[in-house]
């Protein structure tokens, strides 16, 4: 049996490819921050706030379900068939937004993005963690996340200088299909299996009396610990749902309130892409200080400023202010977001990570269309405005929650 090393430096090569792969996942996404909310009211002439939040109710079900089929199945057949389905999934996506021109196809579309974002963003989280062992968790996923939020920032940015120009209905996706090809031919060209590593990682741990999982964990067995047995898995697993609360706000109904505003679609773009790239940059020094300081105070401090920041952006009047105020909500983003990852992965035996990990963005991702259905039926019912400000205060108590229940997972572990 080959005893395979781990850690990022004797790794390198195939954490660096899974890097780039992360950033095509973000480019991905992207592409639809800044186009789809105003492609959906200038184009198709959606007057329905509901309607429109569709597309990432669509999404959010749909990635939120796979993600537990994708870690479950990757515990089982390894990580990288995964991945390679993630990238065909979403070819559909970008053939409907290019070719079948109705918002019911968008919707559709969106469904095929989600089933994309669970297998391949799911798979980078995983493999990396697999490659790196107990001791660089933290700094993979700031890794991870940073550089898969470069990918959304840029595509965010670059789709609403490319709508000002170009039109919103093929130019953007055009950019969108040359992205999935990428990467659908660097994890079938490139990119490795790493389900040996983990394994690696069990063998470490038995040897120094360290916690395994018990062989057949049952699904169940897993979503009831994650969701409800463990604190501390639940306390993360409702932070994750709360953050993607306020992601659904930052991608679906800031557009549109800004553009209710009169904002230029260039500067909604710019917003949206000063939110992801200060969240995606940060990450690069915030999951490496989890790895120092432990993963609750970062968790809890991001929890706390992200909840600020978006009740302060509902008080500006200014396209200085939103820019600013959109920075601390990304910033907010950075602290908490791959550190609770990498608090779940503490916590998880590494033979079932990729189920518990599965549970946990099920509950996170879930935020998507549990967001998209409470922001489209308030933002019709008391305004865009008081949402927003309501989104804010359910961020703070998920701070609470985090405080009084989640234990510290950073613990001084050996290989």
């Amino acid at each position: 049996m080959t005893t395979k090393e781990l850690g990022i430096r004797p790794n390198l090569q195939q954490f660096l490819w899974l890097v780039f792969s992360t950033i095509l996942v973000g480019m991905t996404v992207g592409l639809e921050r800044t186009v789809v909310p105003l492609l959906g009211r200038d184009v198709y002439h959606i007057t329905s706030a509901t309607l429109i939040f569709a597309f990432i109710i669509a999404f959010g079900a749909t990635k939120a379900i796979l993600n537990l089929v994708a870690g479950h199945f990757s515990d089982a057949v390894g990580r990288r068939p995964v991945l390679i389905i993630g990238w065909l999934l979403g070819i559909p996506m970008i053939a409907l937004l290019l070719f079948v021109h109705t918002w019911s196809a968008v919707v559709l579309a969106n469904v095929f993005l989600g089933a994309n974002q669970a297998f391949s963003w799911t798979m980078t989280v995983t493999k990396q963690l697999d490659l790196v062992g107990t001791r660089q968790r933290g700094l993979a996923m700031g890794i991870n996340e940073a550089t898969g939020y470069i990918g959304v920032a840029i595509s965010t940015v670059l789709t609403g200088i490319i709508a000002a120009r170009f039109g919103l209905v093929q130019a953007p996706f055009l950019y969108g299909g040359a992205v999935v090809l990428l990467g659908f031919g660097i994890s079938v060209l490139v990119i490795k299996e790493t389900r040996e590593h983990m394994l690696q990682e069990v063998r470490n741990r038995e040897q120094t009396g360290g916690q395994t999982a018990k062989a057949k964990v049952s699904v169940v067995h897993i979503v009831w610990t994650t969701t409800i047995a463990n604190p501390t898995l639940s306390a993360l697993s409702q932070a994750g749902l709360v953050n993607k609360l306020a992601d659904t706000l930052v991608w679906v109904m800031l557009p549109l309130y800004l553009a209710h505003l009169r904002l230029p679609i260039a500067q909604i773009g710019y917003i949206g892409g000063i939110y992801t790239m200060v969240w995606g940059f940060a990450q690069f020094g915030t999951g490496v200080l989890s790895d120092v300081v432990g993963r609750k105070p970062p968790i809890l401090s991001g929890m706390t400023l992200l909840g600020l920041g978006i009740l302060a952006f509902g008080l500006g009047h200014s396209f200085l202010w939103w820019m600013i105020t959109a920075a601390v909500m990304g910033l907010g983003m950075a602290l908490l977001y791959p550190n609770l990852n990498a608090a779940v992965a503490d916590v998880a035996p590494p033979e079932i990570r990729g189920g518990v990990l599965g549970v946990y963005r099920l509950w996170r991702d879930g935020g998507y269309a549990i967001g998209g259905l409470l922001l489209g039926i308030t933002s019709q019912t008391i305004g865009m405005l008081h949402s927003l400000y309501m989104i804010g205060v359910i961020v703070l108590i998920s701070a609470l929650i985090i405080l009084l229940r989640m234990k510290e997972t950073r613990l001084s572990t050996s290989e």
